[in-house]
């Protein structure tokens, strides 16, 4: 198992997110000490039953005095920052996604430059991009098609200018469409086992965008090696690639058949995005597999198979419970 062991206290904003949670589990087990800062740890859902060697904190990248009293008491060696507004379609204001993906970022850095961390990861996203009919490498534009992605692309930059100028340590990891168990349900993947689970009918949209859809240990992976690595200023994409492409409805209509559920409940052209998205994005993950040496591991039909678990016996639990 990677590890960042030895490299004194690691710092995960964003750690009741989807992808922070998964993150912060998986370096507490391997014995790092982990602080978890999120904005409401009272909603913490995803981190029930931690090691001992997680410590659930308040903070708010809007705040940057919250964030200075963490520095100040745990002198974090490495910090990965995961924290973002706006990541659900329509869950935040244009106002909301600047002050913390673009200005929060800005502040986070420059905390953490002032008390000298050894590495700090970025966590952007593949909606920075421009769209393009070729898998996407890192040298392509930034050029977003919703304010999401560009409001990730502007805090890259405001970021990669403190690498530039001031030398933060930054190493830049852009996931493309992640997924995995403890996703938020009104996101594709568990909206549609949700539904297929309780035989209701799907609400989607045509269905024709197409997507890289990468499994969430696997990203937890590049994030750690990202960490670990020697290599600094490097921007890594993260997706499966071409074998990890699929359209929206492909994707769905796989999540029917591996629950046994029919294709019929699915109402494709009855949805609309309440955002603008690209029609195609699809990673070129050459760079992370040569020079970090990673990977996809979980094909994409493994990957919605132990989502499906994950979901039934949570839908069990609770009505057991």
């Amino acid at each position: 198992m990677n590890s960042i062991a030895g490299r004194g206290p690691v710092l995960i904003s964003g750690a009741s997110g989807f992808l922070g949670s998964h993150l912060a589990r998986r370096l507490a087990r391997a014995g790092d000490p982990v602080i978890g800062a999120c904005t409401s740890p009272l909603r913490a859902g995803r981190l029930r039953h931690m090691p001992a060697n997680f410590v659930l904190a308040s903070a708010d990248l809007r705040n940057p005095a919250s964030l200075e009293s963490l520095f100040a008491t745990y002198r974090f060696r490495s910090v990965f920052h995961l924290a973002a507004c706006g990541v659900q379609d329509g869950s935040a204001s244009p106002a909301d996604m600047v002050s913390v993906n673009a200005a929060g970022s800005l502040s986070l850095a420059q905390i953490a430059l002032r008390y000298d961390v050894a590495r700090f990861v970025y966590c952007g996203s593949g909606l920075e991009y421009e769209c393009l009919d070729a898998p996407v490498c890192e040298s392509a534009a930034l050029s977003a098609a919703n304010l999401y992605g560009a409001s990730k692309a502007s805090g890259w930059l405001l970021l990669d200018y403190l690498r530039r100028i001031e030398g933060l340590p930054l190493t830049t990891v852009r996931p493309f469409t992640v997924f995995g168990p403890a996703e938020s349900e009104c996101k594709l993947i568990p909206y549609a086992i949700g539904k297929a689970l309780r035989r209701e009918p799907l609400q989607l949209t045509a269905g024709t965008q197409i997507r890289d859809y990468v499994y969430v240990s696997d990203v937890v992976e590049a994030l750690i090696l990202a960490a670990a690595s020697d290599v600094t200023g490097a921007v890594f994409n993260i997706g499966s690639g071409t074998s990890g492409a699929r359209t929206v409805r492909q994707v769905v209509e796989t999540t029917m058949d591996l629950v046994g559920a029919p294709r019929s409940l699915c109402r494709f052209g009855e949805a609309r995005r309440s955002r603008p998205d690209p029609p195609r994005l699809v990673a070129n993950p050459t760079r992370a597999i040569t020079q970090l040496g990673w990977r996809p591991r979980i094909s994409l039909e493994e990957g919605l198979l132990r989502t499906i678990q994950s979901m039934t016996v949570s839908s069990a639990s609770v009505a057991a419970a």
